[in-house]
């Protein structure tokens, strides 16, 4: 059955957007999403607080987000589209005042990111698990590759959706995914394998909830996921910071050592940890989207001089 009867609505926001970028990164709490020629994008999202699972479809527009719903079984109700206009806002990090961002920091070694990186947004996890094993592919792998393998979870496990253009995916929940987990050989991803299936039984098991980290202090969540196995202080940071939206834990790879040791210590190399300090003293509540601006332009402009 295709999908039709769309429901419609627009969401404003506060600054510039360039929702291709933002997607794009490779810094991000789910894989890229499938789009079609009318440069659309799809995603299954589980309506907040029920058990309904439906397409979202959505597109720029200007400086707007166009959403559209279709319900795959039931329609819906005014609260499920309330909750989904909250919920999308929040993914794409529309409440977040990037004008500001670019105001406060205009004199400031990164203001050079901003020419490139304008209206690159903060997303934020729609689905908190999918978000967490995206985090534990992005170990020591490509954008590409983790992207890639993310999606290929999602076909393996997930409940499918037709389009009139392809098929969408939701991504597995985590008593889905342990149960199947002998099908991850398809999906290739290595080492990485291991700590996902044992996250996952954790995770299945109630060993940890992380609907609850939302309410605990950064360091405290951040040592709550240091439990689960595979997940080091980077991976816990991708997940607080672009799972959760907790602006005070950028994460540090090579593409952030090398911008924090270029732009703050004159070339001398730090360690991870000592980039990661240097963020959050420097840029305080803004340390988490100027992360994401240095990653981008590290990786796709310093390096390309």
């Amino acid at each position: 059955m295709v999908m039709d009867n769309w429901i419609t609505f627009n969401l404003t926001t506060q600054g510039p957007l360039n929702l291709k970028q933002t997607l794009e990164t490779g810094h991000s709490s789910f894989p890229i999403p499938r789009i079609d020629k009318a440069n659309r994008y799809y995603m299954v999202v589980n309506i907040p607080n029920t058990d309904k699972k439906i397409i979202t479809r959505f597109a720029q527009k200007g400086s707007k987000l166009i959403v559209e719903l279709s319900a795959h079984t039931t329609p819906l109700s005014e609260n499920d589209v309330k909750a989904m206009r909250n919920l999308m806002r929040k993914t794409f990090g529309l409440h977040m005042n990037l004008q500001e961002f670019y105001e406060i920091f205009k004199k400031d070694p990164i203001a050079p990111a901003f020419k490139h990186c304008t209206g690159i947004r903060l997303t934020c996890a729609h689905d908190l698990f999918e978000s967490l094993i995206s985090s534990i592919l992005t170990q020591n792998s490509s954008v590409w590759k983790w992207i890639g393998q993310a999606r290929r979870i999602k076909e393996l496990m997930g409940d499918k959706f037709p389009t009139e253009h392809f098929m969408v995916y939701s991504f597995p929940d985590p008593k889905t995914l342990f149960r199947y987990k002998h099908l991850l050989k398809e999906a290739k991803l290595g080492y990485r394998e291991e700590y996902v299936i044992e996250s996952t039984e954790d995770i299945a098991n109630y060993q940890i909830r992380l609907e609850k980290l939302h309410q605990m202090p950064t360091l405290v969540a951040k040592k709550e996921l240091l439990r689960l196995k595979g997940i080091g202080p980077k991976v816990a940071d991708m997940f607080l910071l672009y799972g959760l939206g907790k602006l005070d834990a950028p994460p540090t790879d090579i593409w952030i050592q090398r911008g924090v040791s270029k732009i703050f210590f004159r070339g001398r190399e730090k360690t991870l940890e000592e980039c990661r300090d240097k963020l959050v003293e420097h840029y305080g509540k803004w340390a988490g989207l100027a992360q994401l601006y240095m990653f981008d332009w590290m990786r796709n402009v310093v390096q390309k001089k």
